[in-house]
């Protein structure tokens, strides 16, 4: 049973999915391109991550990238006009609860992917977010 306090979602509330939103911003490391951070990224770092992650129940685990081309795309679409983030990845994982990731961030295993980091990213500039979501549309279905 999961102590009250790591529960997800806001207490009273309805439309959240009841879950723990982890969103990590990441910026590629200097020098690197954007096909060899993609590379590393996808078949190195996220491979040894996810059996790690499998181990504490994640639900779901997905990268975005946000690279040269992506950025060039959305400023054509928009006039020049997007106010970009200055990040070249997210990174998305969904736990059912608080416990859960705290277990994968203190997992020995899991602690020493962030040495991995210096192979292709900044460490120095990731951020995070931590929090649920209401889903207002999922499979192209309005569902709140």
């Amino acid at each position: 049973m999961v102590p009250k306090a790591f529960e997800a979602g806001y207490p009273d509330t309805t439309g959240f999915r009841k879950v723990v939103k982890a969103t990590i911003m990441v910026k590629k490391k200097e020098g690197i391109s954007d096909h060899d951070f993609i590379q590393y990224y996808n078949d190195h770092h996220a491979q040894k991550a996810i059996p790690i992650l499998q181990r504490h129940g994640i639900i779901s685990y997905s990268l975005t990238y946000h690279l040269h081309r992506d950025r060039k795309l959305i400023q054509d679409i928009m006039h020049n006009n997007a106010q970009l983030l200055h990040y070249d990845a997210i990174c998305t994982f969904v736990f059912p609860d608080y416990l859960a990731l705290a277990k994968f961030l203190y997992d020995k295993e899991g602690a020493a992917l962030n040495e991995d980091h210096h192979n292709f990213m900044d460490d120095s500039q990731m951020r995070m977010m931590v929090g649920d979501e209401i889903m207002l549309i999922d499979n192209g279905e309005k569902v709140a």
